[in-house]
């Protein structure tokens, strides 16, 4: 049986608590730090704001608590989400570092001990991140990323190469795949170093032949459960750094073989995505959450999908009154977007 994340117990580690403290509250999200990661575990940090960072005696060196870290489970009295003045009041001694303009923005520091010390960062008076380090904590060197050999054809196991990116940024995105920086993906292809403020203004061809022919297993597919269509996705900057969203290098055409993913629970068409077969989800017996695109081919095929509670489309998507009368008979929740 998995054990679940224990939220509590991440809030009272400290630097200088054992690896093993550490990998106790992450549960089943444990996983030992790659060579490339210098210590750093980041299985939490994008769905649950935590990270850590173990040093070479393999002691907690370095925590950090952000957005959106349960607000629930305080950290030496604070919690994030509070006003600048409770914070205030719960740690007298927070002395004012500095200020940002942007996200109007306020830094705070204190020395919690003669070892740790402790910097939390406010946006707009609001506590958005609490972190903790040890400075005389020394880190294992980065060693070079060990990425898998391609193998397979350009999109495998799905039809689109670009639809195969999307499921891949959602594995990015929950932490489950990890291809370390743009740049360490950059230099691998390239065979060279990189400076992506001056190769990253075009679509590295070797980047993107490399992802889309990812090896991706079932146990990867098995941990997909949210994919977006957006341009603002993690993958794209791997392969077009400084994309801005404008080409149609990344366009979908087809979702075909999304059905491999059988724990998808939320499916979002926001952009790169102009028409959807409803006949490819047909199979996913989770999906709880539809957002559409301003096509959708085989509409009728929704009513096949057993957990949808949420469907949201464009008015081009779905001109049937009966099929709409008939999912909202199913108590699926329908919202038309004008």
């Amino acid at each position: 049986m998995d054990h679940p994340v224990n939220f509590t117990a991440l809030a009272a580690l400290r630097p200088g608590d054992a690896r093993e403290d550490l990998s106790r509250a992450l549960g089943a999200r444990w996983c030992e730090p790659a060579p490339h990661q210098q210590g750093r575990v980041t299985a939490l940090s994008k769905q649950h704001g935590f990270e850590a960072q173990i040093d070479t005696a393999g002691r907690i060196g370095a925590i950090r608590y952000r957005e959106p870290f349960p607000a629930t489970s305080g950290v030496l009295g604070l919690r994030i989400g509070m006003p600048v003045a409770e914070a205030l009041a719960a740690l007298p001694q927070l002395a004012l570092s500095h200020r940002a303009p942007v996200y109007d923005s306020m830094y705070f520091v204190a020395d919690v001990s003669h070892e740790t010390k402790l910097a939390l960062e406010f946006r707009w008076q609001e506590l958005y991140a609490i972190s903790l380090r040890n400075p005389a904590a020394v880190y294992p060197d980065k060693q070079p990323m060990a990425y898998p050999v391609a193998a397979g054809a350009p999109g495998a196991p799905f039809g689109d190469p670009n639809f195969k990116l999307a499921v891949m940024s959602s594995l990015l995105e929950s932490g489950a795949l990890d291809l370390a920086e743009p740049g360490d993906l950059a230099a691998f292809v390239l065979k060279r170093a990189v400076d992506l403020e001056d190769d990253g203004y075009d679509l590295i061809s070797e980047a993107y032949d490399y992802l889309v022919r990812y090896p991706l297993t079932e146990a990867d597919l098995a941990k997909v459960e949210a994919i977006t269509f957006d341009g603002g996705n993690e993958i794209y900057p791997y392969c077009y750094y400084f994309w801005d969203g404008e080409s149609e290098d990344f366009d979908i055409s087809s979702t075909a073989g999304i059905g491999l993913c059988q724990n998808l629970r939320q499916l979002t068409c926001i952009a790169m995505i102009e028409r959807l077969d409803a006949a490819d989800l047909v199979g996913l017996g989770k999906l709880e959450a539809l957002h559409l695109p301003s096509v959708c081919g085989n509409p009728g095929r929704l009513l096949e999908l057993p957990a949808l509670k949420k469907l949201t489309f464009p008015e081009t998507a779905i001109s049937d009154p009966a099929l709409i009368a008939a999912l909202k008979a199913r108590g699926v929740a329908v919202r038309i977007d004008a």
